[in-house]
């Protein structure tokens, strides 16, 4: 039989809906960005090292209260505002997800592993000692799971979701990845390439919503991407450091090594990062009319759509 028609949003902009979205999530980042400085060792004192004086179970605890309070957020505007499922912000799990979740986990990995091996290959970098993974390998797991699901579901879930709706996805995608970019801009060690490689990372992460208006994708690029370069190859997740399987050091210019910041500031990354745009991009794009039948199914068929 035929779907329903669906109701109307309560703010028909999708613009709008997301800028308002925006609002609400500054806000609320703040208040919990500043119960947990007073609750760090370090004080408001500490603000850039925040992320160093916290312990990890801390870290895990934190991101853990973030993400349900974004969730809920999130259940609200769409309810209330957007008037459809939760499920239809792109949480749809058939067959071909299933699949692009795995191949999310793969580029992940096989982003942050090139540049390290060009890095390797170039004598920018070397291995000075490794280890078996302990605890904080699992924590590392834990913590980068909730990152992954917390930063997708708030960028390229309601913020592109509702962007797109109201200007070309692509002008959508780029304005979106800005965002998730400037929200990174008071991490330690930030440099303009770093900043500037992060918004081609939401391109990438973005690219594949764009066509599918699937989360599985990106949240399995996020994860992966997090766990290797930072708790396996060593390097500082946007400029946080962590304990990893390899330990590296690196000599040369920091426009090819990253730095402090790790391998996101590195013009390799840049390089890299392009590369898989191209091909995530082409492997994935299918007709405009195709966008709009498989968002309608999303929401229409969600098991969710009487109550999440």
């Amino acid at each position: 039989s035929p779907a329903a028609e669906e109701p109307r949003p309560l703010i028909r902009s999708g613009l709008l809906r997301g800028l308002l979205f925006l609002v609400v999530f500054v806000i609320a980042s703040i208040i919990i960005g500043m119960v947990m400085l007073l609750s760090s060792p370090a004080g408001i004192s500490g603000a850039t090292k925040i992320m160093e004086s916290l312990g990890t179970i801390q870290l895990i605890t934190w991101q853990a209260i973030t993400l349900a309070v974004m969730g809920l957020i999130i259940l609200f505007f769409r309810k209330v505002f957007d008037r459809r499922s939760f499920v239809s912000l792109g949480f749809s799990l058939d067959r071909q997800a299933r699949w692009d979740l795995l191949a999310g986990l793969g580029w992940g990995i096989a982003v942050v592993t090139s540049v390290f091996l060009v890095l390797l290959v170039s004598g920018m970098l070397e291995v000075t000692s490794t280890g078996l993974p302990g605890t904080e390998f699992l924590f590392g797991v834990i913590l980068f799971v909730i990152v992954a699901l917390q930063e997708e579901l708030v960028s390229r879930g309601y913020l592109l979701n509702n962007f797109m709706q109201s200007m070309n996805p692509y002008l959508a995608l780029l304005l979106v990845s800005v965002l998730f970019s400037l929200g990174h801009g008071a991490n330690p060690n930030v440099s303009l390439v770093g900043l500037a490689n992060i918004v081609l990372a939401g391109l990438f992460l973005g690219i594949y919503y764009v066509h599918r208006k699937n989360l599985w994708f990106p949240i399995g690029v996020h994860f992966t991407w997090n766990l290797f370069q930072g708790h396996v190859l060593g390097s500082p997740v946007s400029g946080v450091k962590t304990d990893s399987i390899l330990k590296i050091n690196l000599s040369g210019d920091v426009l090819w090594t990253g730095g402090e910041f790790g391998f996101e500031a590195s013009l390799i990354t840049t390089i890299v990062t392009i590369i898989a745009i191209v091909i995530v991009h082409l492997k994935y794009r299918q007709p405009a009319s195709d966008h709009h039948d498989r968002a309608r199914e999303v929401d229409n068929h969600s098991p969710v759509q009487t109550g999440e």
